[in-house]
């Protein structure tokens, strides 16, 4: 089995300020999901959600905020599967509890073996 890296793109910019309830059950519908793929040895790593602000370092030192007109194109999270192939990885992220964002989207990587 080769490993395949999920990039997860989007994420409900108000999640933060989003109740209690309506958190718990984004996360109970993340767990749900993550938790099968462990189950059938296809989960390397949940990985983790990232923050939307961050920093972009050029090759010659400059370094610049994210734009926030540019949150849709940001990697909001990411993890790592276990998969025969990539289409086949594609089929396990066809479940992922990031779709129920509009306008999300899962990049679908080869880790490559060093």
């Amino acid at each position: 089995m080769k490993e395949f890296i999920f990039l997860y793109k989007g994420r409900d910019p108000s999640w933060m300020t989003a109740p209690d309830d309506e958190k718990q059950a984004v996360m109970a519908k993340w767990a749900a999901w993550l938790g099968a793929l462990g189950e059938k040895g296809q989960l390397v790593s949940g990985g983790s959600p990232l923050a939307f602000g961050g920093k972009r370092l050029t090759k010659d030192g400059v370094l610049t905020d994210i734009a926030a007109s540019e949150v849709k194109e940001l990697v909001s999270g990411y993890s790592i599967v276990k998969a025969e192939s990539i289409e086949k990885a594609a089929a396990l992220a066809r479940e992922c509890p990031i779709f129920r964002v509009p306008g999300s989207t899962v990049e679908i990587r080869a880790v490559e073996a060093m």
